[in-house]
């Protein structure tokens, strides 16, 4: 439970090693030539897989385009997609984007990860996974987002010729109160998916950061916000709600108890307890007793 949330909306910065970055993890874009851009914010859901805004990665898509292997998933030649994930210390892990699904009818994208370099060689790693509420919280609950904004990366070289990566951005918190709720989408264009709004600001980069609710379960991912010339105005943004990512079909392996490199709808996962569901009871999903093929 999380106590004592403020009345008022309310946005300020954090460490960037605080508890939450082993969660929510930097999106960066990587070209030859040391050439790294932060693109936003994504989030770990469970071993070896993690979520963002679909449009994050949409982004990447009309510049640089995508293209399918032959199980779907997709990929792009032109550069790399990784997340950056900081420990107090500081200390560093990065993994590597291997596969992505978007989800057809939310803005959310599904990453499937590979550890790519760290600063703990040695490490065995122990999955921290939050609990998700996939509807919406009541309208009137307060809600916790967080996210990465104005992202910069620089990168040095030493004598040796030893590259350092060096990312500097604002880990931000942002609180305000559920206003509406919109099952099926607010309209649409700009929203036709169920989402919700909350009075509370999202800037540039915080996009598929995570929202939890006041028992601290992720209840949705940052999607959108509306800018306004009024200095007084209340913040207006929207939450993409989590459930429709349950019907996304999959195929990241689960580990040596399951078939591999099989297509399985996203439910699965809950349903065999590799991801905690609070509310899957209230979901009124069809049964899936074999590997689904699209």
């Amino acid at each position: 439970m999380i106590h004592n949330l403020p009345q008022t909306p309310v946005f300020k910065d954090e460490r960037p090693d605080s508890a939450i970055s082993e969660f929510a993890l930097r999106v960066v874009l990587e070209f030859d030539g040391w050439d790294l851009h932060v693109l936003g914010t994504a989030t770990i859901i469970a071993g070896n897989l993690a979520i963002t805004a679909r449009h994050v990665l949409e982004s990447v898509f009309r510049k640089f385009g995508r293209k399918q292997d032959a199980n779907k998933h997709l990929e792009i030649d032109a550069c790399a997609i990784r997340l950056y994930q900081v420990f107090p210390g500081p200390e560093y892990r990065v993994w590597e984007v291997r596969s992505a699904w978007v989800c057809p009818t939310t803005d959310i994208a599904i990453l499937h990860l590979a550890k790519w370099r760290t600063t703990r060689p040695e490490e065995t790693i122990d999955w921290k996974s939050p609990r998700l509420r996939v509807l919406p919280p009541p309208i009137g609950q307060k809600v916790v987002a967080f996210g990465y904004r104005e992202s910069k990366v620089s990168v040095t070289e030493d004598a040796a010729g030893v590259h350092h990566i060096e990312v500097n951005d604002r880990p931000t918190v942002s609180i305000g109160e559920v206003k509406q709720i919109y099952p099926a989408g607010r309209d649409r264009v700009i929203l036709p998916f169920p989402c919700y709004e909350i009075e509370a600001r999202f800037d540039p980069g915080m996009s598929g950061g995570m929202v939890i609710d006041e028992n601290g379960a992720l209840c949705g991912l940052i999607c959108a916000s509306l800018q306004t010339s009024d200095p007084i105005a209340p913040p207006v943004s929207y939450v993409a709600t989590l459930w429709p990512m349950l019907m996304t079909v999959i195929s990241a392996n689960r580990g040596d108890r399951y078939p591999k490199n099989v297509n399985y709808p996203m439910i699965d996962l809950a349903r065999d307890g590799l991801i905690s569901v609070v509310d899957i009871e209230h979901l009124n999903f069809p049964p899936f007793d074999a590997p689904y093929t699209p």
